[in-house]
């Protein structure tokens, strides 16, 4: 039993994290994505929710790589990446929201909650009205690893109340 358990753990393992076909498929749950200046990986920040209660309360939102500079494969951020670059840190999580900020910049916070439609939407705010986070694009221009030179962060998101498309432009 434990041979087929760990066959079929390692079954899902590698089926999770499979090549995609394509860049611009759709992923369903995706809350919203990262897209960097340096290559064209990107990093996917997608909705964890429990059957019946609503958001999975220990980690709302899962997040991995779509490698496209190898073949579109899925990996988990690294520990690394995790811990000091696009992982999130949580303030408060309950089954019905969330509330975060990422562990590189606190300056900015999130909240993981449902629209009006009922559907999980990431918010945050611009000029002191809520909007819904649809992708961030990072500029780097050069820098190190521990150190990369961000000259610029944009933030594109839809305002809810006209459904129209803004960007806001971080200046870290």
């Amino acid at each position: 039993m434990k041979k087929f358990t760990l066959i079929l753990i390692s079954s899902l393992f590698l089926f999770s994290f499979s090549p995609k076909e394509n860049k611009d498929d759709i992923h369903t749950n995706s809350l919203f994505k990262i897209e960097r200046s340096m290559d064209d990986n990107q990093i996917f920040y997608e909705l964890t929710t429990l059957i019946k209660s609503g958001l999975n309360e220990d980690n709302p939102i899962n997040i991995y790589w779509v490698k496209n500079t190898e073949g579109g494969i899925m990996k988990p951020l690294s520990w690394i990446q995790q811990h000091y670059a696009y992982g999130l840190e949580f303030t408060s999580s309950t089954s019905q929201m969330a509330k975060f900020h990422f562990v590189s910049y606190d300056k900015k916070d999130f909240t993981l909650k449902k629209d009006v439609e009922g559907n999980f939407k990431v918010f945050t705010l611009k000029d002191k009205k809520e909007v819904i986070v649809n992708r961030i694009f990072i500029q780097i221009d050069g820098g190190s690893f521990w150190f990369p030179t961000i000259s610029r962060v944009e933030l594109h998101t839809t305002n809810p109340l006209t459904d129209s498309d803004e960007v806001e432009i971080i200046h870290p």
